[in-house]
């Protein structure tokens, strides 16, 4: 359709045989293009409807921001991600910044994302289940785009006791199983929860009370 305003016929409308929510659309007789079955419903895409191009193009124009809005449905229901994954991901999947911007944008209004609640989640999952220490986490959001405000404030509500025990749980299990002298067991422990993320001055806590432990199992 070479005129903008050149209205054409629509001919065909065939549902997809490997996607059932899309449809190709004919025009003249000849293949224009696929869109997913909400746009062709909204834009009342009918066989026998006249259509101009810029119709046609508005319709192709919806459907390529309701399948990135699809995809970043997907990926967030996974489990909960940031803003700047989000991103990353659509970016990966071909799509141009300003689709990108739009999707994000009304993802954030609907509260599908929230970086202030992921490095919430986050912190706690990796503090308590994953037994990491806050530098860790804090390294681990700051590559996930967070604020250095909202990693601060999800770190702030860390409890303390919580992480201590933590670093205990898998400190044990390191000093059980490393071998050589008691210097150099302390050392690779050291090294070991350091390299978890755990604060030096919380390290130096758990090695002094791993060493007492084993003073007492000695008597």
């Amino acid at each position: 359709m070479k005129d903008e305003t050149e209205t054409s016929v629509i001919t065909g409308i065939e549902r997809q045989k490997r996607n059932k929510k899309r449809y190709n659309v004919y025009v003249n007789d000849e293949y224009a293009c696929s869109v997913h079955e909400d746009i062709l419903i909204k834009n009342r895409l009918l066989k026998g409807e006249q259509i101009d191009a810029q119709r046609l193009r508005q319709a192709l124009e919806e459907d390529e921001k309701h399948e990135a809005y699809l995809k970043a449905i997907r990926f967030v229901a996974v489990r909960p991600r940031s803003v700047q994954e989000v991103k990353m991901k659509l970016k990966d999947l071909g799509y141009e910044a300003d689709l990108i911007d739009w999707t994000v944008g009304r993802l954030l209004e609907q509260k599908y994302l929230d970086d202030a609640d992921f490095a919430k989640l986050w912190t706690e999952q990796r503090i308590q289940y994953q037994r990491k220490g806050r530098n860790a986490v804090r390294y681990e959001l700051a590559q996930k785009g967070l604020s250095r405000d909202e990693i601060s404030k999800a770190l702030s509500a860390v409890d303390t006791d919580e992480e201590m025990e933590g670093a205990l749980i898998v400190g044990r299990k390191k000093w059980k199983t490393v071998s050589g002298e008691k210097m150099d067991r302390k050392r690779k422990t050291m090294a070991f929860l350091l390299r978890r993320g755990y604060p030096s001055s919380l390290v130096n806590d758990v090695m002094r009370r791993l060493s007492e432990e084993e003073l007492e199992n000695e008597e």
